[in-house]
């Protein structure tokens, strides 16, 4: 299993104002957006959806494809690509420049390509937006992810779930065995 990235700056704890600082660097260069559009979270949604003057359920609508990972479900900008779920993001303009830039999602802000921590940052983003410690589910997606990616301190599996016994249990599908057990004395 793969633990720690090299060079540590960030941790799942980081302030959002310190890693909006790192996430900072941007070339404009449209290569992160070139492959696809960034995950939106609630506030962004909220944010987006004022500024042009939509309902959010008209902005997820228009410019949302729902996404689930670590058993989270969340939101990433639609491809511009004839409604196929990759290509160029929906606010990638002409001119390979982010037609939301000044506005664009904490997802977009911090998971910049051309820094040189950009790994660390999404790292960051997923930790605190995606791996849910109170989901068994979340935390076994997780572990399979750490056996071939890094991590930042806060994301090693004993940080999100202390209890080493609760731990095991979620990674031997002890509480799942137990649900089918419940289930079958039900019936």
């Amino acid at each position: 299993m793969i633990t720690q990235t090299k060079t540590i700056k960030l941790t799942k704890l980081s302030p959002r104002e310190e890693v909006l600082e790192m996430g900072s660097v941007c070339d404009m260069s449209g290569h992160c957006c070139k492959f696809g559009g960034g995950f939106v979270i609630k506030e962004d949604i909220e944010r987006l959806a004022k500024h042009f003057n939509m309902t959010e359920k008209e902005f997820e609508d228009k410019y949302l494809d729902e996404y689930i990972s670590f058993n989270t479900k969340h939101h990433r900008l639609k491809s511009n690509k004839d409604g196929k779920p990759y290509g160029p993001c929906i606010f990638l303009g002409e001119d390979n420049l982010c037609t939301i830039h000044e506005i664009k999602p904490l997802h977009c802000k911090v998971g910049s390509c051309c820094h040189t921590d950009g790994g660390q940052l999404s790292i960051w983003f997923a930790l605190n937006h995606f791996v849910n410690p109170k989901d068994p589910e979340s935390i076994r997606q997780w572990a399979i992810y750490l056996k071939t990616h890094p991590t930042i301190p806060g994301g090693e599996l004993h940080e999100l779930v202390p209890d080493e016994e609760e731990l095991e249990r979620i990674l031997n599908y002890e509480e799942l065995k137990q649900n089918k057990k419940d289930i079958k004395t039900k019936k």
